[in-house]
């Protein structure tokens, strides 16, 4: 029987589970239907758009959500009618060069446990759509986030699926960086410089920006270094969260909400640049995990058995479609997803 170790907060002591026993939370109760929504942050010159997961009834169209060439997709029902309850959001962050529907995994399967999940598509650092010096802007996101709160809170049509006292937000890699902002953090500009500095051309984040032509001398630092702390977040996942080495840290020391940071692989395994081990210390109130036999790619979709020609046809280099080890991405996911639930339920849904 395979199984993977858990170090648990606050104690870091090391916890092995048995994969397949991965599975206490409550069966499923819902449907998860899916709308896509038009926001106009004020910060943003374009609009942006949104994926709205929610508990839905067994009705709207049966189709498969972020299906194409490389990506499986997941079972979804698009338009179907909303159950009338009100539910914990969470706001989902993609990471860098993603995009909502690739996360699908993630939102469907929250969405069928009682979360609505709104997840936006950061303009200028989706698939398609993906500028480094546009990237690098990282404070645009958590306005996004905010913005986007704004708007589920107070539209007619969805504030009733809402409980505006139950928000959460989940960000991976870039979207890991939103989410830490949006709880408190703040970065530090000059320990970013200092570590790409020091990595001899051996971290991607930063070979990625540099190469995309960003000056960190030139960047906005008030903007860069700002607070964007959005005081209705209750609680955030943070899983291989970029920056992890460069949050000032009087900041982190004043996050006072629940915090859960995931690390994919282990020891390492773990890309140096989201290393969040240390990072979970300073925070009063976070927790930590690693997922060993997951790399950071990991967090997306489940590719098709041809994704890895998909990927050579259009010249990208990463290894999107291979994890670490023996386990498949979809025991994998469940894994993450039932690190991630938990610590929601918990901080969110039994409020």
């Amino acid at each position: 029987m395979p199984s993977f170790c858990l170090p648990f907060m606050p104690l870091l002591l090391p916890v092995c589970i048995a994969s397949a026993i991965v599975a206490p939370l409550p069966a499923s109760a819902f449907e998860a239907g899916t709308r896509w929504l038009s926001l106009q942050p004020p910060h943003r010159a374009e609009r942006e758009t949104v994926l709205l997961t929610y508990p839905a009834k067994s009705d709207g169209d049966a189709y498969t959500l972020g299906a194409d060439a490389l990506w499986q997709g997941v079972p979804a029902r698009r338009n179907a009618t909303p159950v009338a309850e009100k539910f914990p959001l969470v706001i989902l962050s993609h990471g860098s060069g993603g995009n909502a529907a690739a996360l699908g995994w993630l939102s469907t399967e929250l969405a069928r446990h009682g979360f609505v999940v709104a997840a936006p598509n950061h303009l200028h650092s989706t698939s398609g759509d993906s500028i480094p010096v546009e990237s690098f802007k990282i404070w645009e996101r958590p306005q996004d986030i905010s913005s986007l709160i704004d708007r589920l809170t107070s539209d007619p049509q969805w504030s009733g699926l809402v409980d505006q006292d139950r928000i959460g937000a989940i960000g991976f890699s870039l979207g890991g960086t939103s989410v830490m902002l949006s709880a408190g953090a703040r970065a530090s500009l000059d320990a970013f410089d200092e570590y790409c500095a020091g990595s001899d051309g051996k971290d991607a984040g930063c070979n990625w920006f540099l190469r995309g032509g960003v000056d960190f001398s030139k960047v906005d630092r008030e903007a860069f270094e700002g607070s964007y702390a959005d005081p209705r977040l209750k609680a955030v996942v943070a899983v291989d969260p970029g920056l992890a080495m460069a949050y000032q840290p009087e900041s982190l020391k004043t996050m006072a909400i629940p915090v859960k940071l995931i690390n994919l692989g282990d020891g390492d395994a773990i890309m140096p640049g989201v290393r969040a081990e240390t990072l979970a210390k300073a925070i009063a109130a976070a927790q930590y995990a690693a997922v060993p036999g997951a790399v950071h790619f990991t967090f997306l979709g489940v590719c098709n058995p041809d994704g890895a020609a998909v990927l050579k046809r259009y010249g990208e280099e990463d290894p999107v479609c291979t994890d670490g080890g023996d386990i498949p991405r979809g025991e994998l996911h469940k894994q993450i997803f039932f690190q991630i639930a938990v610590f929601l339920r918990k901080a969110l849904a039994e409020r």
